[in-house]
């Protein structure tokens, strides 16, 4: 009986004094100051050798990355597409051509809006995003003079993403040229490999994917069913209206934007209506300029659904 009684005694000290150590662990530990969580790091980004070597599927279903010889600017460029999993290749699907913004890539749209292949696939609709020949493009609209946003208050900042290069005009004209080009390059490949439905074929971007829709959208205007400029104004100085009569516009804008928005978007609003222009906007309460995307996204959506060339 007391060597039981030993053995329990041993045991029960054991036992306090891991305790003691644990409880001595676990104050050390809340005591030193809280490491902040992280998202995991974006991985590097392939070179073009490298990216050359990836496997693909054309023709395939589901989201892919992809990728292309872009031939003007002698690598192979990235895009991004989500196919719905219904494609059977004999009934023609709608397409939507999405711009990202700067700082972006091709997968600036699926990271901003949660759930985004489930609204494209019960949408029905192939999405695509090309990359615009790198992060700062501008899709042939970088140079052209903005309109200028009245001041507001309550905006919200948001800080231009770092790494935009250094260029000459020259330099600049060249590589927003590429943009443009690498742009409409993807959307041939794309219409090519898929039964894509020419007569709905749509255009939106954000920011600087926003101008690049702007600009895209009347110089390609026979392509477009509808376009969706978000968080991107209206136009830029000189913007050639009639060139967009009879497409459908919608305009996104969060009311704390750094874009425009409240009564200088409204007014702009009036002034394309008076100009005979389709035309609706969309403000998004509270917004930011990056809450647009996802708080307007699946609206822009329904918005194409219904229009067709």
């Amino acid at each position: 009986m007391q060597k039981i009684e030993a053995q329990r005694n041993t045991l029960l000290a054991v036992f306090a004094a891991l305790l003691t150590t644990g409880l001595l662990i676990s104050l050390k530990v809340a005591s030193q100051p809280a490491t902040p969580q992280t998202t995991a790091a974006r991985p590097p980004e392939l070179s073009s050798d490298e990216l050359a070597k990836q496997p693909q599927t054309p023709g395939a279903t589901g989201d892919q990355q992809r990728h292309y010889y872009f031939a003007e600017a002698k690598v192979e460029s990235p895009y991004r597409i989500y196919v719905p999993q219904n494609y059977d290749g004999k009934t023609k699907m709608p397409v939507i051509l999405a711009l990202h913004g700067a700082g972006g890539n091709q997968n600036y749209f699926f990271k901003a809006t949660y759930g985004m292949p489930d609204i494209v696939e019960k949408s029905g609709f192939i999405f695509v995003e090309p990359l615009g020949d790198g992060r700062f493009g501008g899709y042939g609209a970088a140079l052209l003079p903005r309109v200028p946003v009245d001041p507001d208050p309550n905006t919200i900042p948001n800080p231009v993403p770092a790494g935009r290069p250094q260029l000459t005009p020259e330099e600049a004209q060249r590589a927003t040229d590429l943009s443009e080009k690498d742009v409409m390059n993807v959307l041939d490949i794309v219409e090519k490999e898929y039964n894509v439905d020419l007569s709905r074929v749509f255009l939106m971007g954000h920011s600087m994917g926003g101008n690049g829709a702007w600009y895209l959208g009347q110089k390609y205007a026979d392509k477009w069913a509808a376009i969706a400029p978000m968080s991107a104004g209206f136009g830029y100085v000189n913007y050639p209206l009639d060139r967009l009569k009879g497409i459908p516009i919608m305009v996104t804008a969060g009311a704390r934007d750094v874009a425009m928005h409240g009564p200088q978007a409204q007014a702009q609003l009036a002034r394309f209506k008076a100009a005979g222009l389709d035309i609706r906007y969309l403000e998004i309460p509270d917004g930011s300029h990056m809450s647009n995307i996802p708080s307007s996204f699946s609206q822009v959506i329904q918005f194409f659904a219904t229009h067709h060339r």
